[in-house]
């Protein structure tokens, strides 16, 4: 059964997995550190939320984990990304790289 609150909380996680496709860098970089990370704030706040819809946080982490070093796909949320969903992919692979190896600078579009 779905409540307003719980379709609230979904709609957060959401974001942050559009955002990590999404075109702006400024979005993307801390959406996948909410997505991934391991430990600290990020972790304990994308724990708190996944466990509010039933979901393991840290299952949902390192399934995204998995889709950004190409293990598994990320799959596109809705049906009207998906013509341009592989090439949204391709740039979080790449931002995911740039924040394993910080010194490496990112791909750009420019």
């Amino acid at each position: 059964m779905s409540t307003p609150e719980r379709a609230f909380v979904a709609a957060i996680i959401s974001q942050a997995y559009a955002d990590m496709l999404g075109p702006n860098d400024d979005h993307a970089f801390p959406a996948i550190s909410f997505l991934t990370t391991t430990f600290g704030e990020h972790a304990r706040w994308r724990a708190h939320l996944c466990a509010l819809i039933d979901l393991d946080g840290q299952l949902v982490a390192q399934r995204i984990v998995n889709g950004l070093e190409g293990k598994t796909e990320l799959h596109a949320l809705t049906t009207e990304i998906n013509g341009r969903h592989e090439q949204s992919v391709e740039r979080a692979r790449e931002r995911w790289l740039h924040l394993k190896n910080p010194h490496t600078p990112p791909a750009s579009s420019v």
